[in-house]
């Protein structure tokens, strides 16, 4: 499947969302990602291919990647810089659990940098919808460049959504993630860099939540802050 870059718009400090145009009408769940081709001179060790989670909602009809791009970001990440409009990728998907199975559950959102990307996704999907969600949000981030901070800021009134941000060194610990929710009874979303993701992982599970209620999105390539 093919996907025409539409354009690109830079988000909060070093984040870039890029909104392509399928050229079939797509199908995906919010939370869910696409794996991406883009031939590359050169390309790392890593290859031609990644996966991204997709930041809008399938209500947009548009397929958009956000991410963190800097001087040492890689091959992949530097020719999705060097894409003109009208330019096309290859993607393949959808794909992942990282959904909402029960939209009526108290769901506890903890995000860690780019890691916000699938809650964006989930949160206007159900505005756009008119559909409630009883959500708390806890977003960790390395610095005050909040991605989709209005965003999320103008979902509030339209959703049951309460945002609790830790800028650093400010981190989540376990007397944060005690909310105004049952801990025990609310299904918890885990997004971020990978080592921030296994972190609060275990802590979740440290308070006594079973495995069965806590969804994982991982993003390799970043560091927790």
């Amino acid at each position: 499947m093919k996907l025409k870059l539409i354009k690109e718009k830079k988000e909060a400090g070093d984040a870039t969302s890029f909104l392509f145009e399928p050229e079939d009408k797509l199908k995906w769940q919010p939370g869910q990602y696409f794996f991406y081709t883009l031939p590359t001179e050169s390309p790392d060790n890593r290859g031609v291919t990644r996966y991204f989670t997709i930041s809008s909602a399938p209500s947009e009809e548009h397929i958009m990647i956000s991410t963190r791009i800097s001087e040492n970001s890689s091959t992949f990440k530097k020719s999705l810089m060097n894409l003109k409009a009208g330019d096309e990728i290859e993607a393949s998907g959808p794909d992942g659990q990282f959904v909402v199975d029960d939209p009526k559950r108290d769901l506890i959102f903890i995000a860690g940098g780019i890691g916000i990307t699938p809650f964006r996704s989930i949160l206007v999907e159900n505005a756009l919808n008119n559909e409630k969600l009883n959500v708390q949000l806890l977003y960790a981030n390395k610095d005050k460049h909040i991605v989709f901070k209005d965003e999320l800021v103008s979902l509030k009134d339209r959703l049951n959504l309460k945002i609790d941000y830790f800028i650093s060194p400010t981190h989540i610990t376990e007397n944060s993630i005690n909310s105004e929710f049952s801990i025990l009874n609310s299904q918890f979303f885990i997004s971020g860099p990978n080592g921030f993701v296994r972190e609060i992982r275990d802590m979740v599970k440290e308070l006594g939540v079973r495995k069965e209620n806590i969804k994982l999105d991982f993003f390799p390539g970043y560091s927790i802050f």
